[in-house]
Order: C-alpha cells, then structure tokens, then sequence
C-alpha cells in the first residue's frame, strides 16, 4: 500500500506474504471475450477471502466495470491485473499497457491493461486521470464502481494507465 491508502502495483511493496496475503496475477489481450477470466479470478479470491454470495457477484461486475473504464473500442494491449486479498477486503489493481506501433504480438496477443476512477467523488470532479476527457461509456462505468465497490482510483503510470478497486467483506450479523 501507498502511504495514501492506495493499492501498490503488482510487484512493488506490499506484494506477497505478511498482512497483504498473497497476490494473484493474471494478464490477457485486451479482447472483451477474455475478461470472462478476470472476473472468474476475482470470484475465486473474494469466495476464499469469505465473502458472500451478492458480494461475489458485485465483484465480478466491478471487474468488467474497471476494465470498461480503462480500454476504449478501438484499444489494443494488455490487461494485467493483480488481486489481494487481506482479512476483510479484496484489492483488484488493473494495469493497461497499450500496443505500441510496430511491436509485434506476442504468444499471448497485444498488449493492455485497465484504470478505475476514485469512489466518493461526484460532480464535476473528473476522476478518470484524463483530464476531463472523459467517455461518456467511462463515465457510466465509474457510476456503476460507485455503487459496487467501497473505493476504487485511477493512475497513470507512463507507460499505461492503473486502477484499482477495493470491496470490504460485509460484517456478518449473529
């Protein structure tokens, strides 16, 4: 984590072992019949990390969201995602890196990775990262990350762009 409560990126500190748990990784082609396989990762975590049923599935949609938010129609790269769980919370950072001309497609296809834009800020607030640039899909999809998850954010890291959600495991009453 950032001294801001901000998830690292995959790799950084904070990464696996300790409090944070261990980190899954997956990364795939920016295809939308692909992100099946990101949102059954995030399933998969948030089941082990005890989460319920409605929890569960409002992650997997968050994960579809974040990616929406992320790569445009006509984008074309890598996603790459990386998901912690800790004692009460799922983070998912998703990172775009987009083809660069000319690079040839490796084994596992172009290149990508997602961004997410920051939960409890409305209005006028652009909270893409793009400037106020927002697509009007994007901007829906932040709404609909709002609604899904407890905090969610988006960064730049120069090469692509990075999001990040997070979703708490609801208390459980006796």
């Amino acid at each position: 984590m950032t001294t801001d409560g901000r998830p690292t990126a995959p790799g950084g500190a904070g990464g696996a072992g300790g409090a944070g748990g261990a980190v899954v990784e997956l990364s795939i082609p920016v295809q939308a019949d692909l992100v099946v396989l990101a949102r059954l990762t995030a399933a998969t975590v948030a089941s082990r990390a005890g989460f319920g049923i409605e929890e569960v599935e409002d992650l997997r949609l968050a994960v579809e969201e974040l990616c929406l938010s992320l790569v445009g129609p006509d984008d074309e790269g890598r996603l790459r995602f990386a998901y912690q769980q800790t004692d009460d919370a799922v983070t998912i950072t998703c990172t775009f890196e987009p083809e660069e001309a000319g690079e040839p497609e490796g084994p596992g296809g172009p290149e990508g990775a997602g961004e997410s834009g920051g939960a409890g800020q409305s209005g006028g607030t652009d909270q893409s990262g793009t400037g106020g640039d927002t697509r009007p899909e994007e901007e829906l999809s932040l709404r609909i990350l709002d609604a899904l998850v407890d905090e969610h954010g988006r960064d730049g890291d120069g090469r692509g762009a990075v999001a990040w959600l997070r979703k708490r495991r609801a208390l459980q009453s006796i």
